[in-house]
């Protein structure tokens, strides 16, 4: 048995690794589903971090626009707790040497995203924020005596007894599935998003929304589910997961157009392409359904200056046989971020005793129905701080199970062909619109798939979390934020309030 002070981090992303630097000096163990820094979401995301830290600017500001852009469902003190902490966790950050564009009098370079009132992303080399980020993170993490990193295993299980959590089952991604037992009375998941339980996504290719259904199969309460953030931007070119062309490039100038030239979303919200993103990706969304094709228009100026200042989203376009200074992107819109999760209080914690959640499979509240540009990877390490300074304040004790006999569950990963089915249900039925016979017909036919496994006493985490999200997005019967229902499509005030499930209602 480990001691108390031996605590375990589910997940290698930005909250994850983060969340660990932060215990220092506790001993951490942390489950990386790949090699330490490849392939996470955090890595991938291009614009940047938000937060007040412009001499024009303030918490108060800030916190503004994300309560504006959370259609009436953002728990304003967490809310406040993120953005007043957001400058300092950007100092923690340069301290551990993450290179933030600056301007010549060497003060930070702030630029302006989607519904922010004003500039303040702080981002690194215009879109490569996350991998900067990542890699600094990765970096000090190695060096870091206090991190165990346990590379290529994914957690399948969650252990509790009657004190609470008290353990988890990793299992192997390379040899034969071969699983190991883990035990701390101190679990944090940051399993990251549910991008990849649809067709087209940003997310990298783990992110199934495992972590929610380990939580919630010992009993923990979820929140806002139903809330799926389409990026409206994505590259429409057959790539999975799908490059992100950054809404820092609308932030610059980009337009959005069909195959006509016409900038449809002008029809659709008077800030056409920096409209709340819901807007613009449904916008985007109903101009394909209706055979049109859509583009992100960088021509001229902006396509001529990508290069240095847009240069991954440059280098997709030159890998994929498009001068972006003289043809427009193809894109869509693709599942991005999961504004829903395991629910957590203002310290991160769950309802089920040790056990913490962070980042994006955590749902804190800070983003109502749809979240603020920019402001998730502000959540995750402003919360990563906040739950290790609670675990560090927690007293010393030695781990004790009362009763070490537990019985494990089967659990199997989705094989491809259920999971492109899975895929096309969730992608067709529970996407950017949504309607309640086809929500109804989606939870059928995902408790299909389900029955299939527990038929043979099988338990797969992916098609569970499905099934709680489908379940949330038939229970809300109205439009709000990024949940739109085509059948429901004003908002309901007698709605306002953020959503509750459990296991039990799936079951």
């Amino acid at each position: 048995m480990t001691d108390k002070n031996t605590v375990i981090i589910i997940g290698a992303g930005l909250a994850g690794l983060f969340t660990a630097l932060k215990l220092a000096p506790l001993n951490v163990k942390v489950i990386s589903s790949k090699s330490l820094g490849s392939g996470t979401s955090s890595q991938w995301a291009q614009a940047g971090i938000a937060a007040a830290v412009g001499q024009n600017d303030s918490a108060n500001l800030h916190k503004h626009d994300t309560i504006s852009v959370g259609a009436g469902i953002v728990d304003e003190y967490a809310a406040g707790i993120m953005v007043e902490a957001g400058p300092n966790r950007i100092n923690d950050l340069i301290n551990l040497g993450v290179p933030f564009d600056k301007e010549s009098n060497n003060k930070l370079l702030l630029k302006k995203e989607a519904a922010h009132g004003i500039n303040r992303i702080v981002s690194v080399n215009g879109d490569m924020t996350g991998k900067a980020i990542m890699k600094t993170l990765s970096e000090t993490v190695k060096k870091s005596n206090h991190i165990d990193v346990i590379e290529n295993f994914n957690a399948v299980e969650l252990l509790k007894d009657q004190d609470g959590i008290f353990g988890v089952v990793i299992q192997s991604n390379l040899d034969n599935k071969k699983e190991q037992r883990l035990y701390s009375r101190n679990i944090i998941i940051a399993t990251g998003g549910i991008g990849q339980l649809y067709e087209v996504t940003t997310n990298a290719i783990e992110a199934k929304g495992d972590g929610i259904a380990i939580a919630a199969r010992i009993g923990a309460d979820l929140s806002d589910l139903e809330f799926v953030q389409f990026h409206p931007t994505a590259f429409n070119i057959g790539i999975d997961p799908a490059p992100l062309a950054t809404e820092a490039l609308r932030g610059d100038g980009a337009k959005i157009i069909n195959e006509n030239e016409e900038r449809f979303l002008l029809r659709s919200h008077p800030e056409a392409e920096l409209a709340p993103r819901d807007i613009v990706a449904r916008a985007i969304y109903n101009e394909i359904k209706s055979g049109h094709k859509v583009f992100l228009d960088c021509r001229g100026v902006l396509g001529k200056s990508m290069k240095e200042t847009f240069p991954t989203v440059y280098n997709f376009c030159k890998k994929n046989n498009i001068d972006p200074e003289k043809k427009p992107i193809p894109i869509a819109p693709a599942a991005h971020y999961h504004m829903g999760g395991i629910t957590t209080d203002a310290n991160g914690k769950t309802n089920i005793a040790g056990l913490w959640a962070c980042g994006e499979t955590a749902s804190t509240g800070v983003h109502g129905a749809n979240r603020l540009a920019s402001n998730s990877l502000l959540e995750a390490i402003v919360f990563a701080s906040i739950i290790a300074k609670n675990i560090k304040s927690l007293p010393n004790k030695n781990l004790i199970i009362k009763n070490n006999k537990f019985s494990q569950s089967n659990v199997v990963e989705i094989n491809s062909k259920d999971l492109k089915i899975l895929k096309s249900i969730m992608t067709n039925k529970v996407g950017v619109e949504r309607n309640g016979k086809e929500l109804n017909e989606a939870f059928n036919d995902v408790s299909i798939l389900n029955q299939k496994y527990k038929k043979i006493n099988q338990i797969n985490n992916t098609i569970i979390t499905s099934l709680l999200i489908i379940k949330s997005a038939i229970n809300r019967k109205e439009h709000r934020g990024s949940h739109y229902r085509s059948d429901f499509p004003e908002t309901n005030s007698l709605l306002k309030n953020r959503s509750k499930i459990t296991i039990k209602d799936i079951t």
